[in-house]
């Protein structure tokens, strides 16, 4: 019996756990439906998804485009804030010496 219910638990949990991933996917669309974000190109949009916290398979199911698509451009935004910040910490490293 205790079996059973654990299996109906973990069924149930799934199912919640669906649900609320279907109402967040709604929510992003819903906030890319705005007059400011309608129009955006995914580049544009990918970034601003992932810091609401979804992942690359997610971004890729609201954008109707692939998980490698997303990748890509993370990865791009990724190393573009890499490269500030190294030429940032260069630039003040120069500036110490010259004192």
């Amino acid at each position: 019996m205790a079996k059973k219910q654990a299996k109906v638990a973990v069924v149930e949990s799934l199912l919640v756990e669906k649900s609320l991933q279907q109402i967040a996917h709604c929510l992003a669309y819903l906030v890319l439906q705005t007059d400011e974000l309608k129009g955006k190109s995914n580049n544009d949009l990918i970034p601003l998804l992932a810091s609401f916290g979804f992942d690359r398979s997610s971004i890729a199911s609201i954008l109707q485009t692939t998980p490698l698509t997303v990748s890509v451009r993370l990865s791009q935004l990724k190393a573009k804030s890499d490269r500030k910040s190294t030429s940032k910490a260069k630039s003040e490293n120069q500036a110490d010496t010259s004192k």
